[in-house]
């Protein structure tokens, strides 16, 4: 399989990765930096105290996204340097397009993949639901 992508784009696209890497290393800093600095009082009142703890969950849901995707952006950039296939889908082989790859350069699947894969999501909850219905009519 040849190289459909040309060294240039190639090289935009690790760019791209390695600069939403930046970003996300720089605001994970920043956040801890200003988490150290803070030293912000305890709440005085449960209505305060559980709006802290909610800034707090909401605040930890972000930071697991941001590691989530700082993990599939190293993927992408040890793809680009040691998988010579790189751009085309791991699912069936056809090349992802550059246009793609430049808005979302950490893809590896193409938009007919993508899609089965989200629709493949979206049916597995209701599967799950659906065998817990099942197994609760077994065991009342």
């Amino acid at each position: 399989m040849g190289h459909y992508l040309t060294p240039e784009q190639r090289k935009e696209v690790e760019e791209i990765l390695e600069s939403k890497k930046d970003q996300l290393l720089r605001a994970a800093r920043q956040s801890i930096s200003e988490q150290v600095n803070a030293g912000e009082p305890l709440p005085a009142d449960s209505i305060d105290i559980s709006t802290d703890e909610s800034l707090q969950v909401t605040e930890l849901r972000l930071r697991d996204r941001e590691k989530y995707l700082l993990s599939k952006i190293e993927k992408a950039l040890l793809r680009m340097k040691t998988d010579p296939e790189f751009g085309y889908c791991t699912e069936c082989g056809v090349e992802i397009g550059y246009p793609r790859l430049k808005a979302r350069p950490m893809a590896d699947l193409c938009i007919d993949c993508k899609e089965e894969q989200e629709r493949e999501e979206k049916r597995l909850p209701d599967r799950r639901q659906e065998e817990e219905r099942n197994s609760r009519s077994f065991f009342p």
